[in-house]
């Protein structure tokens, strides 16, 4: 490196010059005037550096005398797309990092009956499924599980219709079945006795008029049962005779899920709560104490002096036990989406969440921490290939140790838990598998906002975002998110066309179990979609009354679109009584559910399986199921309901999706009621 240096010492010839070419210049003490640049020092001018006798030029700085780059470190000059970092120029682009999936997929089997409500691992290694068949499942090893028995399904005397099951549990060898029933099953408890789990062999049939069974559970012989608005049920079977009740306990609001220990009885009932029942007399329990969990109750699990609880919106709430008389939640892991059922091993809770399965560590019960979760594509073959496949359904899971049992829309799958390492885990809205900008006019532009969130254990470089399809673009094209933070991607649309524009969003990422993300972008689609008018929709509603669409003008509407055969939908529509009716109908938001599926003759049905789920907002069936047809046309896929519209009180929909999502419908129904 070249310096510039000027000797302090001048000749007196310089000295005049300068002198004579002074100016407005300031004079010194001695009469010398100093040109630009320079100043007075010992009888003579110098330049004003810091170090007398040195310039420095642009770029540089002076230390010690000497003129050196102006750079963190003296010697270091680093170009365009660099920095300094501790004497080394290194990239300034994001790197990502190298980390291994805390839950590892050992295997999926797809020979077992789709729609899976519940899952349990057994001491024996025998993994029971309950779906749309009953299944009986050698998991001694979870990499190589093998079906012994597949594909059951209950014989319902006097009833063409041969159901499936919803829960179970099981005394030694006598497994229990249950199904809330609805148009397509009815209600039952059954079972299998499995003395040959490789030929099991149906238990009798046990129907109460106007009872729905849901939640089981066995202690000390007896069979105790969930049954909705009708309480507890205690039940005993015997060989000869079949199914007995001994007992009940009223009181409930929506008895659903069930875990017996004992004498004790702790029941997830709906909005009220966890209740705990003292069954020391079967034909005669007793309640002790309940407590508010906040969200709607519906799983539980129960070690030592705790419980927890799947309670939707309100997240898993940990409740101390050790006074039954006087249960308090001491604790809570809130989380995405909606916990419907748990499993507990080994000091940790495995969480069916809907939408994926966590899995948190409660060394401390007070404080749950997260360990991981895993989301799970659903495969399915679009026309287009450049498509995300979609979530797959999350109902139900079973953990023996390390090993993870996962009940999914489609079948169970198996994985294996690496607790101590620790990876990034990204988390895209469910709203995002379809963006919609809606209309915009060629020439102007359209940004939407979209939520990123690391819920892993390791910091989540997103390492390079981009956009395929010329009208969209998306800022920032890297980031790095902290553990539990979230950042906002902005996605914009720039219209070239009046008729329909989409893209793809890419993001890359150091997630290892989900590397890519991607999210469908749509500008000026057709239809009933974002931006549009909501067309004339009617319904014939439970209550006898004609229902139309006209009778919302003015309002915040939430139009949702269930199926009494849709095991997801009798999940969904108390989650949406919790979460939107109770929390916004005196805000003016309205709620209108319909069923596309099934004609008027069949609405006595649609009553029952309504009154059993517990859901007060207006239900009824589309007459022409014109609206749920235009709504789904835009939303090619495998899962059909539920589907959620929220149209503004312009009449214009501002919101269409079938993922549900929770936090994504908040968002826009708490705005349109501010409007």
């Amino acid at each position: 490196m070249t310096l510039l240096r000027r000797r302090a010492s001048v000749s007196a010839l310089i000295l005049l010059a300068l002198s004579a070419c002074g100016g407005d210049d300031a004079v010194s003490e001695t009469g010398l005037s100093c040109g630009p640049g320079t100043k007075a020092a010992g009888g003579v001018c110098v330049p004003s550096a810091t170090s007398p006798g040195v310039v420095c030029g642009e770029g540089t700085e002076d230390v010690d005398g000497a003129c050196v780059p102006s750079a963190t470190s003296p010697g270091v000059v680093c170009g365009e797309g660099t920095e300094d970092v501790e004497g080394e120029c290194v990239p300034t682009a994001l790197q990502s990092g190298h980390f291994l999936s805390p839950l590892v997929q050992l295997q999926s089997l797809h020979e077992v009956g789709s729609h899976t409500d519940e899952v349990r691992v057994r001491d024996d290694d025998l993994l029971l499924n309950c779906s749309y068949t009953f299944n009986v499942i050698d998991a001694e090893d979870p990499a190589d599980m093998e079906v012994l028995a597949g594909g059951l399904k209950h014989t319902i005397p006097g009833d063409t219709r041969t159901p499936g099951c919803k829960h179970l549990a099981w005394d030694d060898d006598l497994v229990f079945t249950t199904h809330l029933g609805n148009i397509r099953n009815p209600a039952f408890l059954s079972g299998w006795d499995i003395s040959d789990p490789e030929a099991p062999v149906q238990l009798p049939v046990l129907q109460e008029e106007g009872i729905s069974y849901e939640g089981v559970d066995v202690a000390n012989h007896n069979i105790f049962v969930g049954l909705h608005g009708d309480g507890l049920g205690v039940y005993r079977y015997d060989g000869a005779v079949g199914f007995t009740r001994v007992g009940s306990l009223g009181g409930f609001t929506n008895a659903w899920g069930v875990a017996a220990r004992d004498n004790h009885v702790f029941v997830a009932d709906g909005v009220d709560g966890l209740v705990t029942v003292d069954a020391t007399d079967p034909t005669a329990p007793v309640e002790l104490g309940r407590v508010a969990t906040g969200g709607q109750a519906k799983g539980v699990v129960v070690d030592g002096d705790f419980a927890y609880v799947a309670a939707g919106s309100a997240g898993v709430a940990v409740v101390d036990i050790s006074d039954l008389a006087r249960p308090v939640v001491v604790g809570r892991a809130e989380m995405p989406g909606t916990p419907l059922r748990l499993a507990y091993s080994d000091r940790r809770l495995f969480v069916a969440a809907w939408n994926d399965v966590r899995v948190y560590d409660v060394s401390a019960p007070a404080a749950p921490t997260f360990i991981a979760a895993v989301r799970i594509p659903r495969a399915f073959e679009y026309d287009d290939p450049d498509r995300e496949l979609p979530t797959m359904r999350t109902f139900g899971v079973a953990a023996r140790g390390q090993d993870v049992f996962i009940g999914t829309w489609e079948n169970p799958y198996s994985y294996r838990l690496e607790p101590d390492r620790l990876a990034p885990n990204i988390r895209l809205p469910e709203s995002a598998a379809r963006i919609d900008f809606g209309p915009v006019a060629v020439g102007d532009t359209k940004t939407l906002p979209l939520e990123v969130t690391n819920q892993g254990t390791a910091p989540l470089t997103l390492v390079d975002n981009w956009v395929s399809g010329s009208a969209f673009s998306v800022e920032p094209r890297q980031a790095r998110i902290a553990p539990g933070e979230t950042i906002e991607l902005n996605v914009t649309y720039l219209a070239s066309a009046t008729d329909q524009e989409i893209g793809y969003l890419h993001i890359a990422s150091d997630d290892p179990a989900a590397p890519v993300r991607k999210s469908y972008l749509v500008g000026n689609a057709p239809g009933v979609s974002v931006g549009a008018p909501l067309p004339a929709t009617t319904g014939t509603m439970l209550d006898g009354t004609t229902w139309t669409s006209e009778e919302s003008a003015g309002g915040v509407l939430l139009l949702t679109y269930f199926a009494t055969f849709c095991p997801v939908c009798a999940n969904h529509l108390p989650d949406t009584e919790e979460r939107f009716w109770l929390k916004y109908k005196d805000q003016g938001l309205q709620i209108v559910a319909l069923n596309p599926r099934e004609p008027v003759d069949q609405i006595g049905q649609v009553q029952a399986y309504c009154d059993n789920i517990k859901v007060s907002f207006p239900v009824g069936l589309e007459e022409t199921a014109s609206t749920y047809a235009a709504v789904t046309s835009n939303f090619p896929g495998p899962n059909p309901f539920p589907v959620d519209v929220i149209v503004g009180k312009d009449g214009i929909v501002r919101y269409a999706s079938h993922e549900y999502d929770p936090d994504a419908m908040t968002a826009v129904i708490e705005q349109a009621l501010a409007e």
